[in-house]
């Protein structure tokens, strides 16, 4: 199989050897062809669009040419996003449909039940595993079903039980009888998917805490594709109802999704591939057949599967590689992707005095923005860590920036959200249950200097750490935005003590703190009993010992 496949159009310039140039499309298979018509893994509208339209030297153009295939080439081998299937039936339900239709897909093997929209209480599973409760003679019935079919000229109007499961599709986005018919044979009896969400628990800031703090994914997926466990506090995902749009990725404030095909370490090394270039970032969605933009020189398309799933790491990251701002054309901008530009865009007119994102929503607005686009002095800069979570890294970027100057604040967004904590360090004894609640390493505990720091730019501001303070108004949460300056960055020192040393073998094994407030708590309790006190002010190994002691003085007595 030939990797970089080239198929002869109105446009042909000398291209490198590496890539095989055919007069037409044949049934060679290839990994990726920029003609739909080969047999190829991969189609790449993007080859022509920019031959097409750009205004590059023809000599770099046959150079940018070969890195468009080698950036396709190296998502395909780094995606994680696995072809998956399904078994399913042939189970109909359609929804206030017309009677030929009923009978047209009973004449081709399939089961159907018509019933009106009145009559379905609830749907709900998944395709193949759906299920209807229906009103039956005043009785509640589940049926069991693979697929519903339902008309709506208007899908805002459309019950939400109607379009969040997968296997609900409407009736009016097929041309006719023979293209449902088509369409319905492809699904079944095998259904494919892919996986496009991936899942680490461990910095889930939802997962399994006492109670809950965070579910945005869940709130803003559009499907069933993220359910919450609220009894166990576990995110459940089906791959098989998820869409592709990464909108819940966008949102994650601790980075614990990640979108499979496009993985962190994908989208680093494909960063590689526009270094020096002017990026415009185009969706799979955005059809690019018909597009004629001039496209300046540097102009290079970036391309992304689903549209919503740009982080502001991932946004930064693609202006700091190439040094220039970005061009973002999307009919369609997510709640986290928006709230991310804002910020950058925020902070990038302090800085530069320059727009870090456009976003052209039509060929009119492209066109204009393109002219637009720039490099920036003193915005590069190269650095990828795939070890670091999405707001480590975000966080190493904007201090690059930001250096030790000041550019004032921005208000926390709805979904991308900053602030900080304030911790008295005089109620505060150190006993660092904020850190355990912490898994995002905003809270940590410097044992050098036994003292607990915090770093803002890490906070997601859960208030998971304000819950599980175990002193009364001692750690507060506020959400009060992202700080411009270089100490927000930065680890501070929130609460500091001395180690307690044991009073009968020196060794250090509490803050001074904690053993005086549990000293003054018991104390009382006490009474005048020597030993009880004294074990107060001992390590656990003495505080026995003590009491040994005390117990056989007592019994020689």
């Amino acid at each position: 199989m030939q990797d970089f496949v080239y198929i002869k159009n109105d446009v042909l310039i000398p291209l490198p050897d590496a890539i095989e140039i055919l007069d037409q499309a044949n049934d060679k298979e290839a990994l990726i062809c920029n003609d739909k018509n080969q047999k190829a893994q991969i189609y790449a509208p993007e080859i022509n669009f920019y031959l097409k339209n750009s205004q590059d030297e023809i000599l770099d153009q046959s150079k940018n040419v070969l890195t468009l295939y080698k950036a396709r080439a190296s998502v395909y081998d780094l995606g994680l996003d696995l072809e998956q299937s399904k078994e399913v039936q042939n189970r109909l339900i359609l929804v206030d449909s017309d009677t030929q239709t009923v009978e047209f897909l009973k004449e081709h093997g399939f089961k159907v039940i018509a019933l009106s929209s009145a009559e379905i209480l609830a749907v709900f599973g998944s395709v193949g595993e759906l299920c209807a409760v229906v009103k039956n003679q005043g009785e509640e019935v589940e049926i069991d079903f693979d697929f519903l079919l339902f008309k709506a000229e208007d899908l805002s109007v459309v019950r939400k039980d109607f379009t969040r499961q997968s296997g609900c599709y409407n009736l009016l986005n097929f041309e006719n009888l023979e293209v449902l018919l088509e369409f319905l044979q492809s699904k079944s009896p095998k259904y494919h998917y892919k996986t496009y969400i991936s899942y680490n628990a461990s910095v889930c800031q939802y997962h399994e805490r006492r109670s809950e703090h965070c579910a945005k994914c869940a709130e803003i997926c559009p499907t069933v594709a993220i359910l919450k466990d609220d009894e166990n506090k576990h995110l459940e995902f089906s791959q098989a109802d998820c869409l592709g749009c990464g909108g819940c990725i966008s949102v994650c404030p601790s980075g614990s999704l990640d979108y499979a095909p496009m993985p962190r370490e994908s989208f680093f090394t494909l960063c590689e591939f526009y270094k020096d270039k002017k990026i415009l970032i185009i969706p799979k969605k955005m059809s690019l057949e018909n597009l004629n933009p001039a496209l300046p020189k540097d102009v290079l398309p970036f391309m992304i599967e689903g549209e919503k799933w740009l982080s502001s790491m991932h946004f930064l990251t693609l202006l700091q590689n190439s040094g220039a701002n970005l061009v973002f054309y999307t009919d369609f901008v997510s709640r986290g992707s928006n709230e991310a530009i804002t910020l950058l865009n925020t902070f990038f007119e302090r800085k530069f005095q320059k727009k870090a994102i456009f976003v052209a929503k039509d060929k009119k607005e492209l066109q204009n923005v393109l002219k637009e686009q720039e490099f920036i002095q003193d915005l590069k800069y190269d650095f990828h860590n795939n070890t670091l979570t999405t707001r480590e890294n975000f966080a190493k970027r904007m201090q690059e920036m930001i250096k030790n100057e000041d550019f004032g604040s921005i208000e926390s967004g709805e979904w991308l959200r900053y602030g900080r904590v304030e911790i008295n360090p005089n109620t505060c004894t150190l006993c660092l249950s904020c850190v355990g609640a912490c898994n995002v390493g905003a809270l940590i505990a410097d044992k050098q200097e036994n003292a607990l720091k915090f770093n803002a730019s890490l906070c997601t501001t859960c208030g998971y750490c304000e819950l599980s303070c175990a002193e009364k108004d001692t750690l507060k949460l506020f959400r009060s935005g992202m700080e411009f300056r270089a100490s927000y960055f930065e680890y501070q020192t929130m609460a500091k003590d001395e180690l307690f040393a044991c009073i009968e073998c020196g060794k250090e094994f509490a803050t001074k703190k904690a053993v005086e407030k549990i000293a003054n708590l018991m104390k009382p309790k006490f009474g005048n009993d020597e030993n009880k006190i004294k074990t107060l002010y001992c390590c656990a190994d003495c505080k026995a010992k003590v009491m040994i002691k005390a117990m056989g003085f007592a019994g020689q007595n």
